[in-house]
């Protein structure tokens, strides 16, 4: 089956998923040329995207920023052991920032 990549103009739902504006993702051909038509998306370009490369100085280091990298697991192991110390139930599916709220929350 043939795919087209297209880029959303308006959020919409496609499929099970929930789109905002410009997000990328894959339909068939003939759903690409519905979406285009109704003017919900737009034919992405077939090069790839390269992302820009940021410096490091420009992100403050800061235990409490989420804005960073990507949180390693370490970053997140770290946060869950603080967590169980502080007597905080942890779920397994929380993230960086949720680990970061409860354990600020405890320490108040």
């Amino acid at each position: 089956m043939k795919l087209r990549r297209l880029i959303t103009t308006k959020p919409h739902k496609y499929g099970t998923r929930h789109l905002t504006a410009g997000e990328e993702y894959e339909v068939p051909v003939r759903h690409a040329l519905a979406l285009v038509a109704g003017k919900k998306a737009k034919f992405a370009d077939t090069k790839p995207v390269r992302a820009a490369k940021v410096e490091e100085t420009s992100v403050p280091d800061s235990d409490d920023s989420i804005a960073g990298a990507v949180p390693t697991e370490a970053a997140i192991d770290r946060l869950r052991m603080e967590a169980t110390q502080l007597g905080i139930d942890i779920d397994g599916r929380w993230g960086l920032a949720r680990l970061q709220h409860e354990i600020a929350q405890a320490k108040r």
